[in-house]
């Protein structure tokens, strides 16, 4: 379970008619919101997944200091990358158009992304197409990051597990869309390998229904980089400190 768990409202206050809640995520209208980019609730989640973190042995998340002026896409793209780096793997060069595009498309679907169209994709050691991918709902990006990394397991019963491919402790689909985002699931999907120092990503992220939807695809090139509109190196590691 996550802690503190943002998925929780956890204990009221009423204060001169004005309830306010130990999750700052929930609204002054007592409910849940499909979407937020607030700060008090960005960074409960963020102790989450530090907590989290923590217990793997890995340092907390640092966001980069322009991360609210951020497109929801960036931040998904931003976040995939602290968790590979975290985790001394390359970072994903950067976001392409033609992967975000596919990433889009699956988004408005509440889809897993397939390969893109026009993406000369490279075909990974088992002769694949070297791509990986996930889709997430949630109210926030980092909620839907923790769902992806910390909590794509077995939780005991289907009920308590958020991951619908994850039917029994032993499935091949539990953790699958964490190995999918690092690089490499080879029990479900080969994924585009943990040592990927060439690939690029498309995020995609829409409201259906009144609900929040993520994706992520991940994509090796073949031959030379396609061109990319938002990189690792040039828009996100200058904010890092």
């Amino acid at each position: 379970m996550a802690s503190p768990d943002f998925q929780t409202s956890g204990t009221g206050e009423d204060v001169n008619g004005v309830v306010t809640y130990q999750n700052p995520c929930v609204t002054a209208q007592s409910t849940w919101p499909a979407f937020t980019n607030d700060s008090r609730c960005t960074n409960y989640v963020l102790s989450a997944i530090d907590h989290a973190r923590s217990i793997e042995g890995l340092a907390a998340m640092v966001l980069p200091t322009n991360w609210y002026s951020l497109s929801t896409a960036q931040q998904l793209f931003v976040v995939a990358d602290l968790e590979r780096t975290a985790r001394g793997l390359h970072a994903y060069l950067g976001l392409n158009a033609t992967l975000s595009a596919a990433a889009q498309s699956a988004a408005q679907t509440n889809a897993d992304p397939s390969l893109a169209p026009g993406f000369p994709v490279a075909n990974d050691a088992q002769g694949v197409p070297a791509m990986g991918g996930a889709w997430s709902s949630g109210y926030s990006v980092l909620a839907a990051d923790y769902v992806w990394m910390y909590a794509d397991g077995w939780a005991g019963s289907a009920a308590a597990t958020s991951n619908v491919a994850c039917t029994s402790a032993r499935a091949d689909g539990c953790w699958a869309h964490r190995a999918e985002l690092l690089g490499s699931d080879p029990g479900y999907n080969p994924g585009v390998g943990l040592d990927c120092a060439n690939c690029e990503m498309g995020t995609g992220f829409a409201m259906v229904n009144g609900s929040a939807s993520y994706v992520d695809l991940i994509e090796a090139p073949r031959g030379s980089l396609p061109p990319m509109t938002f990189t690792w190196a040039n828009d996100v590691l200058p904010y890092l400190g």
